[in-house]
């Protein structure tokens, strides 16, 4: 009776984790949680009581902090493995729902990105659209810079704005790129460092 009560004990937090364990495909689910039920096991070793489960699982932390590391851990993992551009950008995605700082990171992201995308689109319309395409100053200390219809002030960097936002805009792409996998690295060795203590 013992050994059932334990059992049900871990069923039910199991059952916890696998409810916080979104963004993660049921073969992957499957698995941690057939990784944390033998991780149990091995600690209670043979004396599986309700007491000994709860104590295995105060060690392991709360379902909710269990899932949010095994998540991390395993998008840092795809992320090791397509570490190109859409690979660091769907890891940045998928951390998003996961914690504040995944959201965070999604927001400069996008800032970063969308900036990068604003510099190219710039230095590869130009040629097209001369008269309309560049960047111009609206006052002192503000700048305009993409498609106007009708520009009210001289363009500041007239053809130059195909190198500078060719350079720009690579420059800042890969600037949030490294950025993006510099920070899932640190989440990854924070939720390791919280786990181990």
């Amino acid at each position: 009776m013992t050994r059932d009560a334990a059992m049900a004990h871990l069923d039910t937090y199991l059952a916890q984790v696998r409810r916080n364990l979104k963004g993660l495909s049921e073969a992957e689910i499957r698995e941690v949680l057939l990784e944390l039920r033998a991780h149990v096991l091995d600690r209670v070793e043979g004396h599986l009581t309700p007491n000994t489960v709860e104590t295995a699982l105060a060690a392991l932390g709360s379902p909710r902090e269990v899932a949010r590391a095994n998540v991390t851990e395993r998008v840092a993992a795809v992320m090791e493995k397509d570490r190109g551009f859409f690979g660091v950008l769907a890891a940045v995605v998928r951390l998003a729902g996961l914690s504040v700082a995944g959201f965070l990171l999604f927001m400069v992201s996008l800032v970063g990105y969308g900036m990068a995308g604003g510099f190219l689109f710039v230095a590869v319309w130009k040629p097209f659209d001369p008269a309309h395409v560049g960047m111009w100053s609206s006052g002192p200390g503000n700048f305009t810079m993409g498609t106007l219809d009708h520009p009210v002030s001289p363009e500041l960097l007239g053809w130059w704005i195909i190198p500078v936002g060719l350079v720009a805009g690579l420059a800042l792409g890969y600037l949030t790129w490294a950025l993006d996998r510099f920070c899932i690295r640190a989440m990854v060795r924070s939720t390791r460092r919280r786990r181990s203590d």
